[in-house]
Order: structure tokens, then C-alpha cells, then sequence
């Protein structure tokens, strides 16, 4: 049984705003640890994207963080986050 909830994009597109095409924005890879993803974040991608992608919402992965600015983010950097969705 998986923890996976299936969404769809309108959905998502509700949830996040920012980045309306993931793949466009969130480019960087990660590992998954089961509950949680450790992400890479790569050149191009902002956490809205990162989000979408994820199905969870940017204020989250600045929570989960401790970012103080959702609109700094560097190729790099190790975002955990807890996804409802992995893709």
C-alpha cells in the first residue's frame, strides 16, 4: 500500500502558485526516505515549482526548512520535504 495520493494538475494548481509547470521549475533530484524526500534543488528551479511538483504548498517547505525567503533559493541546496505526491 502506498502513501501516495493522486491529484491532478488543476488541483495542484490550485493548491501552489508561482510556477504553473513544474517540470519547468522544479528540475533537481531527490532521494526518498519513505515519509519524507531530501531535494536537490538545480539552476532554474523556484520553490513554487518545487511544490507543485511535490503536492505540498511553498510556505510548507519554508517551514519545514526555516527559510526565511521563499524567493532565495540556490542550485544545491537540500530541501526536505514531506510530499503527498512524488513525481
Amino acid at each position: 500500500m502506498s502513501d501516495t495520493i493522486k491529484v491532478n494538475e488543476n488541483e495542484l494548481n490550485e493548491v501552489v502558485g508561482g510556477a504553473a509547470n513544474w517540470q519547468q521549475y522544479a528540475k533537481g533530484t531527490y532521494v526518498n526516505y519513505g515519509n519524507h524526500i531530501v531535494y536537490t534543488v538545480a539552476v532554474g528551479d523556484v520553490l513554487g515549482g518545487i511544490a507543485l511538483r511535490f503536492g505540498v504548498t511553498v510556505a510548507q517547505i519554508a517551514q519545514w526548512n526555516n527559510i526565511k525567503n521563499v524567493n532565495l533559493i540556490h542550485a544545491g541546496q537540500k530541501f526536505t520535504i514531506y510530499p503527498t505526491i512524488v513525481r
